[in-house]
């Protein structure tokens, strides 16, 4: 039996920070179509060259009418000429030109020749209803600053910059390495004894949604010379590596032996569960993080130990999620680990905007199904009572962090 009275365990805030202490990366940008630059971080500052609008324009559908002929109320317009007295200007339009002010068409009585007109409202001052030259951009106006996250209104305004391509921070390269004796890739028939690997599809869809590159490397076997193969293939060609499995004490789990060996193991375990073994490691200057293999635990650890990094390498200014204080609506027992223990919880909003919650039990099949109705975590201390319906928990917020609608 092999000694692991040496491993070392940390918390979950321990271990992420050590390792992101230990990780001195080299943040890269590349440049992509504003069209494509959805969801991406913002590499530099850009800003506009254009100046809009460069012509003043209606700020709707109107008629064009010099101010100062209102300067005695209103004017009589039986005898206005069409372009020389009053003009149609519509939504977005430049003003014809020597028109000052805009009249809303619904205050506008045309005629059926569309050449004589009648007009209902005064106007209050010079320019009303125009949008005047550079209103909307200048030249030089900041569009996006440094780590910002573009969105659909990012590129809008991109585009009215005069922007086609933007500078963006290249997404992190993360390998995800599968291990396991007695794991094999997705198939209908499955031998006597195998599983189906299902954390690859698992993590790397996350990393794809929290705006990573994933590489997932081929299954491997419990085997000491083809994990080290594939973690050295992981720190030279990924940012950040990722093993599944491995992690724990059976006799089979070579992983944290391996990278004592040939790298740093700072913590070989967390002291909470699920998800105690995973590990923390730094090889070849690069992060590598130990997953523990049963993907309920693999589900959430994965954002507790894998986003930060992603986070922080995109230029998130911190790692950790928002958290709420959510008064429960119903009971949990507590335990007696001397450990913290994490409960899925599914958190809203009320009307008065307090927040409140209630556990999400993983018991009908297929258990990680039912994950998804999870936007939250409590995590229960050591020898933990628990909660009892009424009280105050404190929510940590699952990605995306966003409260589904209210609750009465």
């Amino acid at each position: 039996m092999r000694d692991h009275s040496t491993h070392v365990s940390g918390s979950r805030h321990e271990v992420v920070d050590a390792l992101l202490s230990e990780w001195h990366f080299a943040r890269e940008a590349e440049t992509v179509p504003v069209a494509q630059a959805c969801g991406r971080v913002s590499a530099q500052q850009v800003v506009s060259t254009n100046q809009l609008p460069n012509w003043p324009t209606s700020k709707m559908d109107a008629v064009a009418v010099h101010f100062d002929d209102f300067a005695g109320g209103m004017p009589n317009t039986s005898a206005w000429v069409r372009g020389a007295d009053w003009q149609f200007c519509n939504t977005g339009v430049a003003m014809p030109k020597g028109f000052d002010t805009a009249i809303r068409i619904e205050a506008a009585e045309v005629s059926a020749d569309e050449e004589s007109i009648k007009l209902n409202y005064v106007p209050q001052c010079r320019g009303e209803s125009v949008t005047q030259v550079g209103a909307v951009l200048q030249p030089g106006d900041v569009l996006v600053e440094v780590g910002q996250v573009i969105t659909p209104v990012t590129c809008s305004v991109l585009s009215m910059g005069g922007h086609t391509q933007v500078s963006v921070v290249k997404k992190p390269v993360v390998m995800f390495i599968p291990t396991g004796n007695e794991l094999i890739d997705v198939t209908d028939a499955v031998p006597v004894g195998k599983n189906i690997d299902s954390n690859s599809a698992l993590i790397c869809a996350k990393l794809e949604q929290w705006g990573a590159r994933p590489v997932r490397h081929p299954l491997i076997p419990d085997d000491p010379d083809q994990i080290l193969a594939a973690l050295r293939a992981g720190t030279a060609q990924a940012d950040i590596v990722v093993i599944n499995a491995g992690s724990s004490k059976g006799s089979d789990d070579f992983t944290c032996e391996i990278l004592e060996r040939e790298g740093r193991v700072l913590f070989h375990e967390v002291n909470q569960g699920p998800g105690r073994h995973c590990s923390f490691s730094v090889l070849d200057g690069k992060p590598v993080i130990g997953i523990s293999g049963p993907p309920v635990g693999a589900e959430f650890t994965s954002d507790l130990f894998i986003k930060p990094f992603v986070d922080v390498y995109l230029g998130a200014n911190t790692a950790y999620p928002p958290t709420v204080r959510a008064r429960m609506l119903d009971s949990a027992s507590g335990h007696s680990r001397p450990m913290t223990m994490v409960r899925r919880v599914a958190v809203r909003r009320t009307r008065d905007d307090a927040f409140v919650a209630r556990a999400v039990a993983l018991d009908d099949r297929p258990a990680l199904r039912f994950a998804d109705n999870a936007n939250g975590l409590v995590f229960l201390g050591p020898n933990s009572r628990g909660w009892e319906p009424g009280d105050m928990v404190e929510v940590e917020l699952r990605w995306p962090y966003t409260l589904p609608p209210y609750v009465d």
